[in-house]
């Protein structure tokens, strides 16, 4: 997609023109939702330039990861042309939920009713930003996806989590089709360290999904605490946030490379109170990687990382008090965090290192390629 973010590449030209979703929301016009909605389900853009990069490079397979949106799925149908086989990563369930998360925006409770292909729910229940226009949209496209056929065009799909493999299953996705990958880690992401500086790390984006609100509310209670909070922040919650903070929690702002490293390092443990089906956060594989547990909700994909005491703490999602109460457990047992930090780089190591993760994918590659070549 096009960017002023983006480094410089040799096929930026076949970069596809990216679409202003939040300007598109703050006019309200008909209109244009309809030629965006239009846009979203099938690029003629997407697809032709795609067309030049497949000529260009003349790859044996076509490996494609969130392309949903902006691109869109017509480039499936250029591969499908050209007998190439695909196999898209997932890293959320808008395959089988319009608002992605299994979340009800307005009211933040987990729901299913989408299950079985059921997407007309979502409309009912307003998931989407609490809006029938928004939630219409997304049902909409959710239904088209399916009946242009997202699910024949493309040969295997590849799950980070146990999790969302066996949702995909529930809602009907054929076995055959699906395959457990667990995401890896650059071997430079290593960084043990069995020092630090006693204050537990919130990292990611600072929105209700990750549980920032259940966090600050379990900081008041627990004013002993040093916390430290690191990522995006966006508005209204940017403006409040020196207002609504405790005292015992800092936001550092977003950090990148040895500045993050350098959190992590000197965390006791980091803080993932999140209240939707996470699939696998890469930031709990990142403080697995520094020899740090993690504290998390009992939720989704991330119970397949953190084993209760073993590699942290699990808690009940949404509950500030018994988030508080972890939290106070951590500072006051050190010793016994260290060895849970000790267990999760070594689980870090044996289950998501590029080495593993290349060698199994590189296998995958070549089952598909031959299986289609045989065909």
């Amino acid at each position: 997609m096009q960017d002023e973010r983006n480094l410089p590449d040799n096929n930026a030209d076949l970069f596809v023109t990216p679409i202003d979703f939040r300007e598109l929301n703050k006019q309200k016009n008909l209109a244009n939702g309809v030629k965006v909605l239009s846009r979203t389900i099938y690029s003629v853009e997407a697809r032709r330039k795609f067309s030049i990069l497949l000529d260009r490079f003349s790859p044996d397979l076509i490996h494609l990861q969130n392309y949903l949106g902006h691109i869109t799925l017509s480039i499936l149908f250029e591969a499908k042309l050209r007998g190439l086989p695909v196999i898209t990563t997932l890293h959320d369930y808008g395959m089988i939920c319009p608002n992605a998360h299994f979340l009800i925006d307005r009211t933040k409770e987990i729901c299913e009713a989408c299950r079985g292909g059921h997407f007309y729910n979502a409309i009912r229940k307003r998931c989407k930003k609490d809006s029938i226009l928004a939630s219409g949209m997304a049902t909409f496209l959710a239904y088209c996806n399916r009946c242009m056929g997202i699910m024949d065009k493309t040969d295997l799909f590849i799950t980070p989590s146990n999790f969302l493999k066996n949702k995909l299953l529930e809602n009907g996705f054929p076995s055959a089709r699906l395959y457990h990958l667990p995401l890896f880690l650059p071997d430079n992401y290593f960084w043990a360290s069995e020092q630090d500086k006693g204050y537990l790390l919130f990292l990611g984006k600072l929105e209700t999904i990750k549980g920032i609100e259940v966090l600050i509310e379990a900081a008041r209670q627990v004013n002993n605490v040093p916390i430290k909070i690191a990522g995006n922040v966006a508005e209204p919650l940017a403006s409040r946030l020196p207002d609504i903070l405790p005292k015992n929690a800092e936001y550092v702002g977003l950090k990148h490379g040895q500045e993050l490293i350098n959190l992590l390092r000197n965390a006791l443990a980091i803080v993932l109170p999140s209240i939707w089906y996470e699939n696998q956060p890469f930031s709990i594989l990142e403080a697995f990687a520094c020899g740090k547990p993690a504290i998390v909700s009992d939720l989704g994909g991330m119970t397949e990382l953190v084993t209760h005491k073993e590699r942290g703490l699990l808690v009940k999602p949404g509950n500030p008090a018994e988030l508080a109460r972890a939290m106070d457990w951590a500072v006051s047992n050190p010793a016994k965090m260290k060895d849970m930090g000790k267990n999760a780089r070594q689980y870090a190591l044996d289950n998501h290192s590029a080495e593993l993760h290349y060698s199994l994918l590189s296998g995958l590659y070549s089952r598909l390629i031959s299986r289609l070549t045989l065909s």
